[in-house]
């Protein structure tokens, strides 16, 4: 969610922190502030808004510092404003802090009755005020730092600058991600290793409990024991090229037109390539259930997978919501089973609590991730990326094309381990069949516009669909509801006359899911329940259901025909075409929609 960015440089800092938050601006965030150390003084620049207001600030108002801690902040503890800004700073100690300090209301009433007077209402600022309390009683930054372990509850990555250690930044991480680096022309620290590209070749990715001394030229690790240690380096790709928008008006956009080159890709690394044998060894003859773990998108995506994997491997699955996992009670001896979780970013708190919780079960865990570099896919017993490239727009598009297509792959994989090759061979020559088929939704894209233009004005929406296109309606509202802040929900069509129903009206467009297939006439059925009450109708559909339901569809989303096991893959498309453009008619940021990020780092 919030995004730090610090440097340390032998020429001024401020410009490079802008820049290193600008690559940081996908994660959502509402405020933005860089604090610099002029002159042996912290000075302190934050704006509300965006950060090109921070920029303009600083290009009227300039830093001459060549140290310097950066933050976009995404608001838990106080509202967006420039006085719960980061960064937080005290009595010569300043912070930027991502996570959520859960005992910072009786830190905070400890520290007021020793005389610290706070300026903000945000969680983050017990935190420079617990360093500055026991650097005045004598400790060194260092240590104060390290103390913190043992007086803050909760989730936390900070980057640490002070007047007294004008040549040093420190940094510590504690459930959220943090990396730091050495470039050219100095050191860097970012909540994200795609921030440095250009600024360093190789980055250090920090371990739980880590802590950093991070000076022009070098840089010290610390554990949580506060012994000295070597972590991982990766190499920061000069991923610059993915911040353009390619000539698209919008990333969201962009990425959406990505997904037939995105889904060649995955086809040959795991189709061709193997890459799921490759990467695990687990023998699935011998898995009794499987447990799909994700949030939001990345949760549909495994309803989707739940079907699949008993239809085609034989396998049942349970899809658990990781911030409804993580709580629930343990099974006292529960059946052989395997988890998937399932991230963009691979930092999700709720999913990567609930890894914690099926480690401590010594269940076995696959993370399919897109960030490669991340805690998820660094810390589950395997890993499959999902090769989508960096996804800037807030509101999943390729990513969770991705992940329908990783976890098809995986489906087919433990289909054939499992004695159904038949089944796995008619998967594999659908899936093949994905990015020509992805491509050729792409050009419908302008009757797509007409049909947004009627759902403009719309106050709310509904999107029903059955079996596997069931968690697509779910996912077209959701996309509704992101980015063109029109309330919309997703049902199972057969839910309709158990509630839903009372809501259809002639002000309320539905889009109704409905490919020819082994439901289209249950879906037909209700899709005419819903003309009867003056619904107005959209479908989502080929050629052939389109057809059947003209006398009573408005309006269509047309899609190719298609083998059923991979609708749900070649109906994404439609649906945020159709969320797309009914934003941008609205006039919203499709890319940064309000009170979003795109990686959810808190609970």
């Amino acid at each position: 969610m919030c995004g730090i960015f610090a440097a340390i440089s032998n020429k001024p800092v401020a410009k490079v922190l802008v820049e290193g938050l600008k690559r940081l601006e996908y994660r959502g965030y509402d405020s933005a502030g860089v604090v610099t150390l002029d002159d042996g003084a912290l000075r302190k620049v934050c704006a509300v808004g965006k950060v090109e207001a921070l920029e303009s600030i600083c290009e009227s108002e300039p830093l001459t510092g060549h140290v310097g801690i950066a933050h976009t902040r995404w608001a838990t503890h106080g509202a967006p404003s420039e006085r719960n800004s980061h960064p937080h700073v005290a009595d010569g100690v300043a912070v930027v802090h991502n996570g959520i300090v859960e005992n910072h209301s009786e830190v905070r009433s400890e520290l007021q009755k020793r005389g610290c007077r706070f300026a903000s209402d945000t969680d983050s600022e017990v935190i420079p005020w617990l360093i500055s309390t026991s650097v005045g009683q004598g400790a060194k930054p260092g240590h104060a730092i390290h103390a913190l372990s043992e007086r803050l509850s909760g989730s936390y990555a900070i980057a640490v600058l002070t007047e007294r250690d004008p040549n040093t930044l420190y940094a510590k991480r504690s459930g959220s991600p943090l990396v730091a680096a050495i470039g050219p022309e100095g050191g860097y620290l970012s909540s994200d290793v795609s921030a440095l590209a250009g600024f360093a070749a190789e980055a250090i990715v920090l371990d739980d409990g880590d802590q950093v001394e991070l000076r022009f030229d070098s840089v010290a690790v610390y554990d949580r024991d506060g012994q000295p240690v070597t972590r991982s380096v990766v190499g920061v790709d000069d991923a610059c090229g993915a911040a353009d928008k390619g000539g698209f008006p919008h990333f969201m956009l962009k990425e959406i037109h990505e997904q037939p080159s995105v889904s060649a890709v995955i086809q040959h690394r795991y189709a061709v390539e193997a890459l799921i044998a490759e990467s695990i060894d687990v023998d699935f003859r011998h898995v009794d259930r499987l447990r799909l773990i994700a949030c939001g998108t990345s949760y549909y995506a495994c309803m989707v997978a739940k079907r699949w994997f008993a239809e085609v491997a034989g396998i049942a699955a349970d899809v658990e919501l990781g911030s409804e996992y993580r709580y629930a009670p343990d099974i006292t001896n529960p059946p052989r089973e395997f988890a998937v979780l399932v991230s963009q970013s691979g930092e999700t708190a709720d999913t990567l609590a609930s890894l914690e919780k099926l480690k401590s079960q010594r269940i076995g865990t696959l993370g399919i991730v897109n960030q490669q570099v991340s805690t998820l896919a660094r810390e589950a017993d395997y890993f499959l990326p999902l090769l989508a490239g960096p996804e800037i727009g807030v509101a999943s598009t390729k990513a969770f094309t991705a992940q329908l297509m990783v976890l098809a792959h995986l489906a087919a994989h433990m289909a054939e381990q499992r004695g159904y090759r038949l089944a796995a061979t008619r998967f594999r020559s659908a899936l093949a069949k994905v990015p020509k088929l992805l491509s050729a939704v792409l050009h419908n894209e302008a009757a797509i516009i007409a049909v947004a233009e009627r759902f403009s004005q719309a106050t709310s929406a509904l999107f029903v669909g059955r079996g596997a296109l069931y968690p697509l309606a779910l996912e077209g509202a959701l996309k509704m509801k992101e980015i063109s802040y029109i309330h919309a929900e997703g049902y199972a069509a057969g839910e309709l006359k158990h509630g839903p129903i009372a809501l259809v009206d002639e002000n309320t467009p539905v889009v109704a899911l409905a490919p020819s297939g082994e439901l289209f006439a249950k879906v037909a059925s209700n899709i005419r329940e819903i003309a009867a009450r003056n619904g107005r109708i959209t479908i989502l559909g080929d050629r052939r259901a389109i057809l059947a339901m003209s006398d009573v569809a408005s309006h269509a989303l047309t899609m190719p025909i298609t083998d059923e096991l991979i609708q749900p893959i070649v109906a994404a498309i439609p649906l945020q075409f159709l969320a797309y453009h009914v934003a941008v008619s609205r006039g919203y940021d499709v890319d940064r929609p309000r009170n979003l990020a795109k990686s959810v780092t808190v609970e």
